[in-house]
């Protein structure tokens, strides 16, 4: 029982200061004295007993659902979600804007009023809209209230 017991505190140790403090498993070893295999042991212990449960958010995978999702949660007929692999200001507008342009390039047909609002992200979906030919669409700017 003792033993049990010391495996179970070593191996949540070790996984604590691995997953959480991101201790390389050499570091772990001299910190815990044992060695670096064992430490390896002792990770996949936590793992195999449920201690460490590893959760992969692939965004690319996610998408659909999140989009779903805002669909139901604010009763809309189309929601879009994009990725943007760097999390800067620049990179998200660029792959918002990307994404709403080539909407509009799918969706926008003859009468259709687009309603827009100001704002560097409009600015952005406007520098990359593609020419379409189409006959009668209005453009109208949505104010504020």
């Amino acid at each position: 029982m003792g033993m049990d017991l010391e495996k179970q505190r070593l191996s949540i140790e070790a996984a604590k200061l691995y997953y959480q403090s991101d201790y390389s498993q050499q570091d772990i070893a001299a910190r815990l004295g044992v060695s670096r295999p064992t430490v390896s042991r002792l990770l996949q212990y936590a793992k195999d007993r449920g201690y460490v449960r590893i959760e992969i958010m692939d965004p690319l995978e996610d998408i659909d659902i999140i989009a779903g999702e805002l669909k139901s949660k604010y009763d809309l007929d189309t929601a879009l979600v994009c990725f943007a692999p760097l999390k800067s200001d620049e990179e998200i507008q660029k792959h918002i804007s990307k994404r709403a342009a080539d909407y509009l390039q799918e969706t926008v047909q003859d009468a259709d009023i687009i309603g827009v609002t100001w704002g560097t992200t409009m600015h952005a979906v406007a520098r990359q809209l593609r020419p379409k030919q189409v006959k009668g669409v209005e453009v109208v700017q949505l104010k504020g209230a």
